[in-house]
């Protein structure tokens, strides 16, 4: 569809591309150099893209004029086995003539012959890149070329084997996204970046590293290094580029022009996860709000990814309609989420203060992601039921990143028979975006209002120190760094695979010299390993004050006896006339409880 007054325009290079052609396109050309010429000239003066397919014989069966949001692709058959025998010529003002990732999406989907990118420019065309369909595992993908002179491209001869294979037997098209992974700070950061998108189901083809001790401001890793990493990304084959480092609205536009493909951050990656792993109305709402926030001041660059096959959020996101809504909006969708998260905050809160007035202890799980927290809390909550009636439930426990964002508090009977909530959280992360910290807050309130701070640690990790830091760095924005602590180095199992015992042994004194403020205790959630003495420390760091006393329950009252024998420590029992005197301890609820049994 050509929008405005470009319908004239239209017909008006139809006509001339009419006359030029009184010759037919010589078989296994593209395109005629007479019609380059004077498409690329008049796309450069009207800065419109020009777009035009054709079918085998040479024949125009289309054309359309616009930008890269409002130009349409024709109606292209499209068959199980064999190439739809349409090409593609597009024109790209500006002078950049990458193939966009949407241009490689329409190759593959339509099962075009070839589609061809000019650059154009007030000096003329400034280059051509073309892309076929080729077969990779059964699957139908792409090789894309830079060229200097398209009659030197021969495309039926290009596209021959991939005839032949789609003749002889089911071809699926390759949906998958393929990552290059690029950073500027350091190389280990690469490494996470890759469970992440991992976690995301994008396959890593490579990664490209440039230390830099300052981000260039329109390339990140320099106007030299973004053509390296053109070239490269074409070698790897790769459709998404994820850096680990938040871009700028300009950043990303300019790197997605330069490199004719898919750009997205470290944040949106993370943000990505999150959208997909939130279960419950508040998480969403949350992850919804950290989306917003984060795109509020980034629509410029959303480039190739707004254009009209859509990209996404993250990898495979809500799409275009979300990006292309206005900053005014936006502020009125941020709006709307915080008075909602601010309904349930306050629903939260009855529950805490509920919590509070039972003087029940409050524990909360902290940590890295992906450490064992919630394998911890399903192992506690099964070893150590509050209620030994109710149907056993867990949480999500898997070995992946973020595998729980929802926060789930569940009770559990300490050996001197208190009961205490515990709290599984979201796990924290190095560069955590800050817009999801302050969305998820009213979440993390539950660590600020807890008694006791259970940091779980994975002593198998190589960068265990840096991840506990990273939490630690959460822990003080949240001005939770004077309560009483406990840190696990869970995963102690795997770590002895892995190492030697004298490099654990190295690691585990580097923390205990280094966290003086923490006790210490080495466990595995997995195999139940050290489980009794954490109960124990968790029962000498939750202070509370009890009484020893001596109660007499008359035999009439039996039903207080079976009660004292289920919620206190029971030291002694003797049966005497007048019923039954225990030995008991009692904290300050229970003496208040059962006063009126007290004899001494």
């Amino acid at each position: 569809m050509v929008n405005g007054n470009t319908s004239g325009l239209k017909e008006h290079i139809l006509n001339s591309l009419d006359e030029l052609y009184n010759s037919k396109i010589e078989k296994g050309k593209i395109i005629n150099q007479e019609i380059i010429d004077y498409i690329a000239e008049v796309s450069n003066k009207i800065n419109r893209e020009i777009n035009i397919a054709m079918d085998r014989s040479g024949n125009v069966i289309d054309i359309s004029i616009g930008d890269s949001s409002t130009v349409n692709l024709p109606v292209v058959p499209v068959y199980d086995r064999r190439l739809s025998g349409v090409r593609i010529v597009h024109t790209h003002p500006g002078g950049n003539p990458h193939l966009s990732s949407v241009d490689i999406s329409a190759l593959i989907k339509l099962k075009l012959d070839c589609i061809v990118s000019i650059g154009v420019s007030d000096e003329g065309v400034t280059g051509y890149e073309v892309a076929v369909c080729s077969i990779l595992n059964d699957e139908l993908t792409y090789d894309r070329t830079l060229v200097k002179n398209l009659d030197d491209f021969d495309y039926l001869d290009a596209i021959k084997e991939v005839e032949e294979a789609l003749r002889k037997r089911n071809i699926t098209e390759d949906d998958k996204e393929y990552a290059l992974l690029i950073g500027i700070d350091d190389e280990i950061y690469l490494d996470e970046l890759e469970e992440l998108a991992s976690a995301c189901d994008v396959e890593v083809v490579g990664k490209f590293f440039q230390k830099r001790s300052k981000p260039d401001p329109l390339f990140l890793i320099g106007s030299g290094k973004i053509q390296e990493l053109a070239l490269f990304r074409q070698i790897r084959k790769a459709n998404l580029l994820i850096f680990d480092e938040e871009l700028s609205g300009l950043q990303l536009k300019m790197i997605e022009e330069v490199t004719g493909c898919k750009v997205i951050d470290r944040t949106t990656l993370i943000l990505e996860i999150f959208a997909r792993r939130a279960r419950t109305r508040e998480a969403k709402l949350q992850v919804e709000l950290a989306q917003l926030k984060y795109r509020s001041n980034r629509l410029i660059g959303f480039g190739i990814t707004m254009s009209r096959l859509g990209g996404g959020v993250g990898t495979k996101g809500p799409g275009e309609k979300k990006l292309e809504i206005d900053r005014r909006v936006i502020k009125k969708n941020i709006a709307y989420l915080n008075n909602e998260l601010e309904n349930i905050k306050k629903v939260r809160n009855t529950q805490r203060e509920k919590r509070e007035e039972s003087g029940m202890p409050r524990v909360s799980l902290v940590g890295y992601t992906n450490v064992g927290k919630s394998t911890l809390r399903n192992v506690l909550v099964d070893m150590f039921p509050n209620d030994k009636t109710l149907k056993k439930e867990e949480v999500l426990s898997k070995d992946m990143l973020f595998a729980t964002l929802d926060t789930t508090t569940r009770t559990i009977e300490l050996k001197d028979k208190r009961v205490v909530s515990l709290t599984d959280t979201v796990g924290f992360i190095q560069k955590l975006p800050h817009d999801l910290v302050e969305s998820f807050k009213s979440t993390l309130e539950e660590v600020i209002f807890s008694d006791l701070i259970i940091h779980v640690a994975d002593a198998s990790a190589k960068n265990v120190i840096e991840q506990i830091d990273a939490v630690e760095n959460v822990l003080t924005e949240l001005n939770c760094m004077d309560k009483t602590k406990i840190l696990l180095l869970n995963k102690i199992d795997n770590a002895t695979k892995d190492n030697t015992y004298a490099m654990i042994e190295q690691k585990i004194d580097e923390i205990k010299a280094k966290y003086t403020n923490y006790q210490i205790l080495i466990i595995s959630a997995k195999n139940r390993f050290n489980i009794d003495e954490l109960m124990t420390l968790i029962k000498d760091n939750l202070a509370v004050k009890t009484y020893d006393c001596k109660v007499l329950v008359p035999y009439s009252k039996m039903d207080v006896s079976a009660k004292l024998h289920r919620n206190v420590i029971v030291k002694s029992e003797e049966f005497v006339d007048e019923g039954v005197v225990m030995e008991v301890i009692l904290n300050e609820k229970q003496y208040n409880q059962f006063k009126e049994y007290i004899v001494e």
